[in-house]
């Protein structure tokens, strides 16, 4: 990894600014290309790869904290942020981006001359002719000899293109493409400079700073296949659609480099040119920047470590950089926000046949739907620590979608939001209408499923019923068959459960308390006591079979995992679920088979990168290196976070490669927790577990102004004792409240 750092930041001139004495300079610290390339050796993945595996899917892309653009360098369309490290070629410039499959709005490409064609306008480019940094993002076009700047604020982009021998000046806008497939688009010429139109929903004001000689239209191959995504999933190749044709712009001759400032808006097109006007227009390429990145550093100060390697260092701040990427900002720079249909939804994002977006003005920054599934586990809880201002936008924004639609919103599987909710409140998280969130909650868990009933809960008829999401019985089942992924949803539902249990009991609703806890305890009822582990159930109470608990599915009885990557997510009951075995000595051994009985060589997509059985590449068994713990083996946890913390991140031979996907920062915000020693083991609980952090120091500043400090007080590798304040900690959980209150957590070592 020192040498790839030394080929984007050293062996390249950045644009320096000068901050004053003051500024801890954090962002150099940042490799924004972490958690961009892909992983090949089936010794590090636990199979031989048939395709491209998803080791990451960040990107590099030119953006600020939680910001609606984020522009980036496309390689290829239908992958998550747009940029793969490994390919070698540049199609457009898009001006946003995401870890998952979608965005890339609005591409634009940087021509020259008559050396291309509307099927063939990509560039080839050297990673030693690139650079990246937070809010900034560089590289030499091969092709058409162009260096490409790019930088950004919250709503708009801005792209520096110098021609460096002087040739005719062109660019295209690709509209046609997204990260979605094919798009419906219009451009139109509004002043000698201007340019102004959409992308599906998504409007957007381009201001040049050269005099516009004329639009052309390119003709595309209609039979020309589209690129195909990658990944195993992702469908092969396919048509482009619509008007697949290409306006390209041509430019008056001048020797300046080409700048094009472009704002967008979900919401109009006076929107997109209000925010123009509000953010980017009467500011420089290095003033956005010196901006962005100022912006960057006061975030990553939120957080000073001292100690540890340069190497950890510089994973640690590059991980923290992705904690503030989401969710986007969906609202214009005067306040107004599109709805869609009951369903926050990101810029440009909108769904076939959906009716026009409903516009509104709520009075605050309102925000993309955030990953739930993926991200409550750890990015939403450093949120709730640090921007505590900007979880609490996030968590209106779900009740304002929430009143249009009677739901609070769910993403990818489970129902989380009420875990989120919970955990933002109890930890002092609380400038929203709880009532109305509480509703909401209520909602989605009481509320039955049915032929005629779409609610957030799937089959919840039927755990409502029975207390326990049924499994059908398919014989055969392989990984990719569909369908209830009951065990899963029983055990994600009854901590959905436990988490209103403890809003309802923080707000004095004693009888929800009390019905929601005896939900909680949902989870035994998919427990096989003769297997050990959770295991599909039938309606009937029978068992599925045949079983067997290293096969991996994707929505069969598991929520992508297997039966030991499910079996000990009760997080809200760890205690309880030790009790289901014959001694805590049983439940040792199995977990001591969770880490050691090998990976059975499954090539699945959301699934690389194991420890025994132990998945690090996906979110399903984030705390389980923490299960030690409940038996009194410490020491036999931190043994496993030790070796993932040092192995598991910055993978490959680029140093490069995470162990499975990103997820909006998910992956990346479990190492910032157990790098600084303590980690969200239930995130509805106000607590830590704790852990022995890799830096010496961690100086936290907490969104109600006390710095948190942690300590590690010797060089051990195990804890021998842990004090907050000065006093003895009880137990291995470190309370929120005594973070806030600023008390000082040392964590002796042995």
């Amino acid at each position: 990894m020192e040498k790839i750092r030394s080929l984007f930041l050293a062996g390249v001139m950045l644009p320096a600014f000068s901050f004053g004495q003051a500024k801890l300079n954090l962002t150099k610290y940042v490799n924004p290309f972490i958690g961009t390339t892909v992983l090949t050796d089936s010794a590090l993945l636990g199979y031989v790869p048939p395709w491209r595996t998803w080791n990451g899917l960040d990107g590099p892309a030119a953006t600020v904290p939680f910001g609606m653009v984020q522009a980036v360098p496309v390689t290829t369309y239908g992958s998550g942020s747009g940029y793969e490290y490994e390919v070698k070629t540049i199609k457009a410039f898009a001006q946003t981006s995401g870890t998952d499959w979608g965005q890339l709005n609005i591409p634009i490409m940087p021509l020259e001359g008559k050396n291309f064609t509307a099927d063939n306008f990509a560039s080839t480019f050297s990673h030693s002719k690139e650079a990246a940094h937070p809010g900034y993002y560089r590289v030499l076009l091969n092709r058409y000899n162009i260096k490409a700047e790019l930088t950004a604020t919250k709503r708009c982009a801005y792209h520096k293109y110098t021609y460096l021998g002087g040739q005719d000046k062109k660019v295209a806008f690709d509209l046609v493409h997204a990260g979605g497939g094919s798009s419906t688009w219009e451009i139109n010429k509004a002043g000698d400079n201007i340019v102004t139109g959409r992308q599906g929903n998504l409007y957007f004001y381009a201001v040049i700073n050269d005099k516009i000689k004329s639009i052309d239209i390119y003709k595309r191959n209609p039979n020309q296949p589209d690129i195909p995504p990658s990944g195993q999933g992702a469908g092969g190749q396919r048509k482009l659609t619509g008007n697949i044709d290409i306006p390209v712009i041509s430019f008056e001759k001048s020797d300046k480099p080409l700048e094009v400032k472009i704002g967008i808006s979900s919401v109009s097109l006076e929107g997109a040119k209000l925010n123009y006007t509000t953010e980017i227009a009467n500011k420089s390429f290095d003033q956005v920047y010196k901006d962005a990145d100022e912006n960057w550093e006061n975030h990553l100060s939120k957080i000073k470590v001292t100690g540890g390697t340069k190497k950890q260092k510089e994973m640690f701040y590059s991980c923290l950089y992705r904690q503030f990427w989401f969710p986007s900002v969906t609202s214009d720079a005067d306040g107004k926000t599109a709805l869609y249909g009951g369903r926050r939804r990101v810029p440009g994002e909108a769904q076939a046949g959906e009716s026009a977006p409903k516009d509104t003005i709520p009075g605050f920054d309102t925000y993309s739907g955030p990953g739930l599934w993926d991200v409550f586990r750890t990015q939403l809880v450093v949120l709730n620590m640090l921007r505590p201002d900007v979880s609490e936008n996030i968590i209106k924004s779900m009740i304002l979608n929430g009143e249009r639609s009677g739901f609070l919103s769910t993403s990818f599987h489970g129902d989380f939001a009420s875990s989120y909710i919970t955990g933002a409140y109890l930890r002092g998280v609380k400038d929203y209408d709880i009532q109305k969130a509480y509703r909401l909650m209520l909602n989605n868990a009481n509320t039955p499923s049915g032929n005629s009933v779409r609610t957030p809960r799937p089959h919840n008829d039927q755990y409502l019923k029975l207390g326990y999401v049924p499994e059908v019985n398919i014989p055969n089942a392989v990984t990719e068959t569909v369908s209830t992924a009951g065990t899963t949803k029983t055990l994600e539902f009854a901590y959905s459960d436990y988490s209103i249990a403890l809003m309802a009991k923080a707000l004095g609703d004693m009888d929800t308390y009390n019905t929601m806890m005896k939900r909680s305890m949902n989870y035994k009822n998919v427990f096989d006591a003769q297997t050990g582990f959770m295991r599909g159930r039938l309606a009937d109470g029978t068992w599925y079979a045949p079983f067997n608990p290293s096969y991996p599915y994707y929505e069969f009885m598991y929520r992508e995992a297997n039966a030991w990557q499910a079996s000990f997510f009760v997080p809200q009951d760890t205690k309880g679920l030790i009790s289901l075995y014959k001694s805590p000595k049983d439940f040792e051994l199995k977990v001591d088979s969770l880490f050691s009985i090998p990976w059975g060589g499954y090539a699945k997509d959301n699934l690389s990168c194991f420890l025994g059985q132990f998945c690090m590449g996906n979110q399903p068994d984030f705390n389980y290196p923490y299960l030690y713990y409940f038996v009194n083996k410490p020491e036999k946890s931190q043994a496993i976070l030790t070796k993932l913390l040092s192995d598991y991140y910055g993978m490959g031979p680029e140093g490069l490669a995470l162990a499975g996907m990103d997820d909006y920062g998910s992956l990346t915000g479990w190492y910032v927790f157990n790098a600084m020693g303590i980690y969200p083991y239930s995130p509805s609980d106000p607590e830590y577990i704790v852990s022995v952090p890799i830096f010496d120091k961690i100086e936290m500043q907490l969104g109600a102004g006390k710095t948190f400090t942690i300590v590690k007080q010797g060089n051990g590798k195990n804890i021998d004792k842990v004090t907050i304040g000065g006093e003895p900690l009880k137990g291995w959980f470190v309370n929120y409240d005594d973070m806030l209150n600023g008390k000082e957590l040392d964590i002796y070592t042995k």
